[in-house]
This record gives structure tokens, sequence and C-alpha cells, in this order.
């Protein structure tokens, strides 16, 4: 069994080692081995002697390239497609700390599903975490939801946390990201899984999600008051159609492939702007339903056409 692991690194020296040494340290199924790829997305700081140093020490198990600067979607899509024919797949971030049983955890789970021809995606909690790895909080207290009317409306997993099957990784390779809408990797293995297999979350952290300043804390860490008014400025300064662009383009794209319920649900997040009906069933339908608070930001967003 061959388990890879995809990496971007961009003027990742600080926190680099630490990231790739637990990694390696990583308790693997039986007969599993491990690979990690990596690929450069134009650093100029210290990132490529690093790789370089563990290139020299891990040959054979750790393999890096270098390119343009892509910015992040595009770089880990582009590892995507080069890296090895594997078992499992998973993507990593340069500057958190997996927990030693995270990969054997997450393989685990995939493995138990009854259907391994479906494309099946793992993704976990994560413990935040200081910039010297003290922990913080977990991040998701709440009930998470794996089906595609949430999919849809909510960034439900982190990339960092999520590993795939090979039907996955196949599903993926299908969409075209130089020629459709240039989507975060983590959003678009949520929404292809969603639509054509299954997600399986665990609640339990596997890695610690570090926070340096470059990245958004979780709201957990947060007090309630603090809490709401970030989401506040988030909702405010989102994208005014990021949603609804990507579910009228999957509606064209996959609309053979679906079942007429979730044609039902990209319908209506696509079109709410333009078609009454759209907007009223999006309003009405109980399956975006998060809960009161939730709710109210995403009535809210609808009302603002924020989605």
């Amino acid at each position: 069994m061959l388990i890879t692991v995809m990496l971007s690194t961009y003027n990742g020296e600080k926190y680099l080692r630490e990231q790739i040494e637990s990694i390696l340290a990583q308790i693997l199924p039986e007969d599993a081995s491990l690979k990690i790829i990596v690929r450069d997305d134009g650093s100029s700081d210290a990132t490529l002697t690093i790789l370089q140093d563990f290139y020299n020490r891990y040959e054979g198990i750790i393999t890096y390239y270098t390119g343009e600067n892509m910015k992040p979607a595009r770089s880990f899509w582009n590892l995507l497609k080069k890296c090895p024919q594997s078992d499992f797949y998973a993507f990593s971030d340069q500057d958190d700390y997996w927990y030693p049983d995270k990969l054997k955890r997450a393989v685990e789970s995939l493995q138990s599903e009854q259907n391994q021809n479906l494309p099946l995606l793992y993704s976990s909690n994560v413990m935040v975490a200081d910039a010297d790895l003290k922990p913080i909080a977990v991040m998701n207290t709440n009930k998470m939801y794996t089906d595609l009317a949430h999919v849809l409306i909510y960034n439900l997993s982190n990339g960092c946390t999520q590993v795939f099957n090979n039907p996955a990784r196949d599903e993926f390779l299908k969409y075209d990201i130089d020629k459709n809408l240039v989507i975060m990797h983590d959003r678009l293995a949520d929404l292809i899984t969603a639509m054509f297999g299954k997600i399986i979350y665990d609640e339990k952290p596997s890695m610690l999600y570090r926070q340096h300043g470059n990245n958004v804390c979780g709201e957990q860490s947060l007090g309630k008051l603090k809490s709401f008014f970030k989401r506040v400025k988030r909702f405010m300064g989102q994208s005014d159609s990021i949603r609804s662009d990507r579910s009228r383009m999957f509606l064209k794209l996959y609309s053979e492939r679906l079942n007429e319920n979730q044609k039902k649900l990209l319908w209506a997040v696509g079109y709410y702007k333009s078609d009454k009906a759209a907007f009223k069933s999006l309003m009405s339908n109980k399956a975006f339903s998060k809960g009161k608070k939730d709710d109210f930001f995403f009535h809210l967003a609808i009302r603002f056409r924020k989605i």
C-alpha cells in the first residue's frame, strides 16, 4: 500500500522542518509505505535548501520540484496531477504539525467503507495551536455536515487534514482547473466528493493547526462576542458570488451525472439572484440548515446577495 503526501511550499523556511519531520514520523498501517512529493511555488527564502537537505537524507521517500508562483489552489492541483499512482493521498500545508497516527487513522477510516470504488475523502478536526505549537483549542465543536447542501455553502474541512482514495483522485482530475473556475483545492475536493462519493469526518483532532499571523485562527479560541463580530466582518468582506458562480458551473459541467435533488440544490444556490423561485427555495430549504446562529448568517448572506 502506498500513501503519498502532497505538500506545497512557499517561503516556508520557519516551520517547514517541523512539519516534514512530523510526516516522516507517521505510524503507518501494516504493509504501507510513504512518499512525500513537494512542489515549491516560487520561494525566495531558504525553503529550497531545506527541501534539498531532506531529499539528500530521505531519497526515495521525499522528492520535490519547483515551478512558477501559481498560488495554493493551482499548486496543489499540479501536485495532484504529478504525484505517483497511490492507494491513498493526503494534502499537507507547510507550517502545521501532524499527530503520529494521523495517516493511520485516516486510511483505516477510508478502508472501513464498504464501497471502495466510490470517491472517498476523509477529513478531521484540528487542534488550534500558537506559533510554538502550544495547544489553544479544538477548532470545531459543533456538528459537522458532509452532505452536498452544506458543502455548497460552508467551508467544512481543512485541506491539511484531507486524505482520499484513488477513485477520488481520478474524479478530481476530471475537473480542469485551467479552463474552469479556480477553486481552493480543499473546497474543490469537498464539493466533488459530496456530489459523487462520500466524505468521512473525524471529530478527533489529527494535527496541530499552527497560528502565526499569516493564517486565520479558529473561532473557538475566541470569546463569543469577538467570534460574532469576526463572522460579521468576514461576511461583509466575502465575495458576492463565489458560491453561486461555482454552483452554476457545476450544474453545467455535471448535469448529466447528478440526481434531481442535487440539481435542485445547485440551481437554488446558483440562480437565487435572478430567479425568484430559486431565491424562495434557498431561503426555505431545510437541507441547508445548521442551527439558529449559522442560519441567521446564511439568510443574511442571501438577502445581501453574498452567496
